[in-house]
């Protein structure tokens, strides 16, 4: 008779025998959250319809966007 917290093993059945299965570890670790990151990077890439576009393109507009917010704040600072 063991300990009132102790839990009986069911014998037979299943691939690991009596063995307890180990399941991977749930939750904040750095290769799920990389993992994320880069899922929510592949759905704003394909809702501004690049999706499947390479790399040197998506490259491309970034900087060109990153000029034309440059080139806005500079035309507004010169406005004053």
């Amino acid at each position: 008779m063991g300990s009132s917290g102790m839990k009986k093993r069911r014998k037979g059945g299943g691939k690991s025998g009596n063995h307890p299965q180990h399941l991977q570890k749930v939750g904040n670790t750095r290769e799920s959250a990389e993992h994320e990151q880069a899922l929510e990077r592949s759905a704003i890439a394909d809702t501004m319809g690049l999706g499947n576009a390479p790399g040197w393109l998506k490259m491309g507009c970034l900087v060109i966007g990153a000029l034309i917010l440059v080139a806005a704040v500079v035309a507004l600072i010169s406005l004053d």
